[in-house]
Formats: C-alpha cells, structure tokens, sequence
C-alpha cells in the first residue's frame, strides 16, 4: 500500500499523508470517515495488511487476583467454604492507580442489604489487603470470630480495644466488640455491580 494511493483515496495530496505520519498534521473527520471506507474496500479485495505492532499478550493487559472462596455477608456472612477461584483485574487499575500487586487485593462477592446504599446484594469488591486499620473509620471487610463469619461493615476503632461494626442501612442495630474478636481483611477500594 502506497502513501499516494491514500491520498489519492482521500482526495489529498500525498505530502499531506506524510505531514500525518510525521505529526505535523492531524487527519480530519470526513477523511478518517473516507480512510475507513477506502480500508473496508481493500479488504474486501482480500488484501489484510499485517499490524505494525503484535496485539497486547492477555496478561500484559490483566492481573489475576485471588476471590474469596465464599460470599460476605452485608447482614449474615459466609463461612469461607468453596474452591478457590481467580479473577482477571485490569493491571492499570492494580497498578498504576491503585499502586499495588495482585496479591496485595482480594475479590468478595456480597450478599445482603445491610451495607445498602453503599453496596448492593451482588457486589463484587476490590478488596486492598494492605489497609487494615480503622483509624479512619469506613467499611472493611472482616472475619467476624465472634460468629465465624465473613462481612462487610463499617468499623469505628473505640476507646478500651473495643471497635464498634455497624451497617450503613439503619434497620441493623451496632455492635461494640473487642478487637480481638474481628480480624480486618481489608477495606474495598473498588467494586463492580450489575446493572
């Protein structure tokens, strides 16, 4: 494929294909809208230039990151039974925007209404493993021993090593309990909800 036959396509002169390539120049719209249609008649012809460039390898693009093997509850939670599982999370956002590795997060899957408006049931949440301390308040994800559960809740750090794990939906009543007791998981950074 020549310069000129594009430009020729086009309407144009051919320095101005040049000028383009060069980054002097920027294609308008009515030209890429030609360009597109003169491409489709060219395939159509069989010819199929190859790219410049090979595609991007799947996992340059993703980073697999481990799901919790159970739901947590927004209300009642899940136990941790069930086979382990990965999923495929967008390396831009593990690593560039949220500065962290795969093993640095966890996928959990809600159920319930207790964390409603902030989550939904069916919510899968980004979970980062390395903020565990409610020194500012907010939701986390925690092993609850006292009843040997996973969930979601919003935990406020008390006075005496006591926290206090409430809901955002206010039908659920709070709960102050000793520390010990909870085991923080981390807090969602992102989720993701069917529409």
């Amino acid at each position: 494929m020549q310069q000129k036959e594009l430009a020729d396509a086009l309407g144009l002169e051919a320095n101005k294909i040049s000028k383009t390539k060069a980054g002097e120049r920027q294609f308008k719209a009515h030209e890429l809208l030609a360009a597109r249609e003169w491409l489709k008649r060219m395939e159509v012809g069989a010819y199929r230039p190859e790219p410049d460039l090979p595609l991007p390898d799947e996992d340059d693009q993703y980073v697999r990151v481990s799901v919790l093997p159970t739901y947590a509850g927004a209300g009642g939670g899940g136990n941790g039974d069930g086979d382990s599982q990965n999923a495929l999370i967008s390396r831009i956002l593990v690593e560039d925007m949220l500065r962290g590795r795969a093993e640095d997060f966890v996928i959990i899957n809600i159920r319930g209404d207790s964390m409603e408006p902030d989550f939904h049931h069916g919510d899968q949440l980004l979970v980062d493993r390395r903020d565990v301390s409610p020194s500012q308040p907010g939701p986390f994800a925690v092993w609850d021993g006292e009843w040997g559960e996973y969930v979601v809740k919003n935990i406020e750090r008390l006075p005496g090593g006591r926290v206090r794990m409430f809901s955002s939906n206010s039908k659920y009543s709070p709960a102050e309990i000793q520390h010990e007791a909870t085991r923080i998981i981390g807090r969602p950074v992102w989720f993701g909800r069917r529409l």
